[in-house]
């Protein structure tokens, strides 16, 4: 094998033969804005931070500098007051619906891993084994790899921004996505994509929906020491200790553990636990890995030429890193706070390579999340709030002694799967049973359970006219074809996880509301407080660029941002 090459080596050649031919002419363009349908911005970067709720723009913003995150708040558009407007509130349909205009009940990604019927199985939102990994060719890979948008059932607003400004001269604009996680690249980048890029083992892999061979840059990437210098580098506290006023004090009891770690507590030697913890993919669990998407997305933007003519491109990034510090540390971790921190600097370090690269004036960037997360049940619990740690295997067991006492069949529930019974319809059919009136039984044996809200059959969603609270929100993330017979509704606060960390995926306000944020040419710098959802993203991109709405969408142009 060649020698990995220093990878601040590899971006500074990369940037300065893109910067030397292209930035004074870029620069000497005024740039006109969206009004101009002619002249849209020469890239659009999308940005997903994974498990970020709104408050922590607030909660960390001691911590932050002018160039990440405050720079979209003093130059750009605000949404104070943006939900997911459906639950479950998941990675994989978070992404499907920034991406897609609409929320699963259209889309079709109902979760990360859902009962899948006409399979007979648990299936993967991302997996696709009509195509097979590239980039892995001295790995037992299994099924990894062997990912595509192929059960998105809708187009995404990439998908219509590149076919809106293709051109008879048949100049394409480009459309890349890399995250972390495979889903995180896959979805928000869409179907007519040209890459998506994920980490495995270290390297940033794609499969065959793409292409065949990972491009020379990717490989050079790959090849370089970027993975191991950041885990050498360990994981200190960016800052002094007690300027994290944000966070609860480092070593609390809701905090996990890294396998064969002793505490919680900075610093941490990722070297010597990277391999009890996935080897060199421990660096997802840190914030080191949202600096490596930035430094692989700094690549793409030199290697691929995004951003450099009047062809409008797309780059997707979604930061993973985020989501797994806050599963393993909660939300008012100092880890999770050092996360934030370090990503508002990775933020700025790619906005002020997109002024220098593209030019300013030339690019458009929004961030979202595909999801929030609750408060470690544990914390709030010791402050006298009544939620706790939810485990329904009680309630399965009831259900189903109640269903053999009642019809003489224990084993009319297939699966149990994001909160959802699915029954054996065709042990329904032939014990002569109406599947209605067994999911009605279900629903309300289900509803004794003393964490449990509330039950819905898929007959009240089909029936039912549900316009808000969390029963509106479930209707909207159940799809009449792929998911369960009755959906079982958690009382807020109420968490299935370990006890340590958190998660997500009600349809309660921790996990549905989540910042939105765009600046660029034409943007105003303006703070709303209107209501807006997810689903209102895509059509307003459409609205401000002048393409079609993706196929499935149902959100609205957000007016505030438009009249201004």
């Amino acid at each position: 094998m060649a020698p990995r090459l220093s990878l601040p080596t590899l971006l500074a050649s990369t940037l300065v033969l893109l910067i030397g031919g292209q930035v004074n002419a870029l620069n000497a363009q005024t740039p006109r804005g969206y009004g101009n349908r002619s002249e849209p911005p020469r890239l659009v970067v999308a940005l997903t931070v994974d498990q970020m709720r709104a408050d922590y723009l607030h909660r960390y913003a001691a911590g932050f500098g002018e160039g990440g995150f405050n720079r979209f708040l003093n130059e750009g558009f605000a949404g104070m007051d943006h939900h997911f407007s459906y639950a479950p509130t998941y990675t994989g349909p978070g992404h499907a619906s920034i991406a897609t205009g609409t929320t699963p009940a259209v889309h079709g990604i109902i979760g990360n891993n859902w009962y899948s019927r006409p399979e007979a199985r648990v299936v993967y939102c991302a997996e696709d084994f009509s195509v097979e990994p590239v980039g892995m060719l001295e790995t037992d890979h299994g099924d990894k790899g062997r990912m595509s948008p192929g059960r998105m059932a809708a187009s995404t607003w990439a998908d219509e921004f590149k076919l809106h400004f293709t051109d008879r001269d048949g100049d394409v604009p480009k459309v890349i996505g890399a995250s972390m996680k495979d889903r995180g690249a896959i979805l928000p980048a869409g179907h007519a994509a040209d890459a998506a890029y994920w980490l495995n083992k270290g390297e940033f892999i794609t499969s065959t929906h793409y292409m065949s061979e990972l491009p020379k840059w990717v490989q050079k990437f790959n090849e370089s020491d970027a993975v191991e210098r950041l885990i050498n580098s360990g994981w200190p506290l960016r800052d002094a200790p007690d300027t994290y006023t944000g966070s609860t004090a480092d070593n609390t009891p809701y905090e996990g553990l890294w396998t064969g770690g002793e505490r919680p507590t900075f610093p941490y030697d990722l070297a010597a636990l990277a391999e009890a913890n996935g080897g060199q993919d421990i660096i997802k669990g840190t914030p080191h890995g949202n600096t490596l998407l930035v430094d692989f997305a700094l690549m793409a933007i030199g290697a691929e030429n995004l951003g450099a003519d009047d062809t409008p491109d797309v780059l997707a990034l979604s930061f993973s890193s985020t989501d797994y510090v806050g599963h393993k540390f909660g939300a008012h971790a100092m880890e999770t706070e050092d996360t934030y921190r370090r990503l508002d600097g990775d933020l700025t370090r790619l906005f002020n390579a997109l002024d220098e690269i593209v030019g300013k004036g030339r690019w458009t960037a929004f961030l979202t999340a595909d999801h929030g997360a609750v408060t470690v049940p544990g914390m709030e619990r010791n402050r006298g709030l009544p939620v706790d740690y939810w485990n329904p295997e009680p309630m399965k067991a009831w259900v189903d002694t109640a269903l053999l006492e009642r019809y003489g069949q224990g084993d009319l529930v297939l699966q149990y799967s994001n909160d959802q019974f699915f029954l054996d319809r065709p042990a329904l059919r032939a014990a002569n049973l109406d599947a209605d009136e067994v999911a009605r039984f279900v629903a309300s044996i289900a509803e004794e359970a003393p964490e449990v809200h509330r039950t819905l059959t898929a007959e009240d969603l089909r029936t039912g006219t549900f316009y808000e609270g969390a029963e509106a929100q479930v209707l909207r993330g159940w799809h009449a074809k792929a998911s369960g017979d009755v959906v079982v509704m958690l009382k807020p606060g109420y968490l299935e996880y370990g006890r340590t960390g958190t998660s997500h995926g009600s349809p309660y306000a921790y996990d549905t509301h989540v910042p939105f944020l765009i600046m660029g040419p034409g943007i105003p710098n303006h703070h709303t407080h209107e209501r807006t959802e997810i689903r209102d993203i895509a059509p307003t991109l459409s609205a401000l660029l002048g393409f079609p709405r993706p196929s499935g969408c149902t959100g609205r142009p957000m007016i505030d941002l438009l009249d201004e």
